[in-house]
């Protein structure tokens, strides 16, 4: 009867961390990798290792993806991940062949492949305090009008990267602004919202030649443009800086004039939205915000997405990722632990139980 007992225990266990993917001792947790390759009547052994190996590399790529996206102001270089991927053997503790099968001309197979997620978050983690900078996405919006009639040059786009360019930010082209866009911003905002952005910076830009007398008697034209632009956050759609500012532009070509003129006044304009948004930037709260339980590398990107979707966390980081327990950087908007806490059990009851709070950290167990 005890043998019987053991037995059943035994087995319950065994199906419990099979259930959450996870390696001996949180070494590790269990990713599908996925390949293709075309059928080898000739070569089955060497068609099906070749198909192992890219499942096991398809495998690391989704938890590198997962962790490369862990910080929501990261720039990384673009070999980063292929200088992680050309070293499996770092990551990769070990695979085995869950299912093959011929499809056509193509052999399909699936690997159950335990990723070293330790070392994996250790690396992503040395980067992020590496020489890498750190940069806020900005999405950049504009409109520009020269004679009354909508233009699809980027002079205006071109005047507010130079103001932009000493700061750390990453500006995405957030494309040309139709009139209905500026009369109401929020489908900008959520566009820029979908890119993953931190601010939408929408501006609206107009010129016209200046008639005067003086131009009568010179070769010059002589063109004034007015710059009106706004800054938003993504997060909470809240007006973070406007600033109109004018400016002229002078030149015997009529097209460099309008260029001078439309460039100039979104510079000006632009230059005075960079210390409104470097406070907004450094304005929010920090908390550490440990989550217990996370479990699978699917359930941590799910964690994150979560994360994003909160209005009131302007950035987060994972500083640590061990034996499935996570611990997060969270720049928050708002004024303590208690009231972050409530923020995301509101939305997410489903996914949450609070273990405990301090000023300056949440612990909860993901469900």
């Amino acid at each position: 009867m005890k043998k019987l007992s053991f037995l059943i225990i035994a087995s319950l266990l065994i199906g419990a961390c099979q259930r959450m993917n996870l390696g001996p001792k949180g070494e590790g947790e269990y990713v599908i990798g996925k390949a293709e390759v075309a059928y080898n009547a000739k070569d089955i052994s060497g068609m099906k290792k070749e198909a192992f190996k890219l499942a096991k590399q398809d495998a690391l790529k989704k938890a590198v993806d997962v962790f490369l996206s862990s910080n929501s102001n990261m720039e990384y270089p673009k070999n980063i991940q292929d200088e992680i991927l050309s070293k499996p053997d770092n990551y990769i503790r070990k695979a085995y062949t869950k299912h093959g099968e011929q499809r056509g001309e193509n052999y399909i197979l699936e690997a159950r492949v335990m990723i070293l997620v330790s070392n994996l978050a250790t690396k992503i983690k040395n980067l992020q305090d590496s020489s890498y900078v750190k940069k806020t996405n900005i999405f950049i919006a504009t409109r520009e009008m020269e004679k009354e009639e909508v233009s699809l040059n980027q002079y205006c786009k071109q005047g507010i990267y130079k103001a932009f360019k000493n700061q750390p930010y990453t500006l995405i082209d957030g494309g040309n602004l139709s009139q209905n866009n500026i009369e109401n911003n929020t489908t900008i905002v959520d566009k820029a919202k979908k890119e993953g952005v931190r601010f939408a910076v929408i501006a609206d830009d107009s010129a016209n030649n200046i008639e005067s007398a003086a131009q009568l008697s010179t070769t010059f034209k002589p063109v004034r443009a007015k710059a009106n632009i706004i800054a938003l956050g993504t997060n909470n759609y809240k007006v973070i800086e406007q600033n109109s500012q004018s400016a002229s532009g002078l030149d015997a070509d009529e097209t460099m004039a309008y260029q001078k003129a439309l460039g100039n006044a979104c510079f000006e304009a632009a230059k005075e939205l960079i210390e409104p948004i470097n406070a907004s930037i450094n304005s929010a709260k920090t908390f550490k915000f440990i989550i217990k339980d996370v479990n699978t590398i699917q359930r941590l990107e799910k964690l994150q997405t979560i994360l994003r979707e909160l209005k009131e966390v302007e950035d987060f980081v994972l500083v640590k990722y061990v034996n499935s327990n996570a611990t997060f950087d969270v720049q928050a908007n708002v004024a303590t632990s208690e009231e972050f806490s409530a923020k995301i059990i509101r939305k997410y009851y489903n996914n949450f139980t609070i273990l405990n709070t301090t000023p300056d950290a949440v612990e909860m167990v993901f469900i």
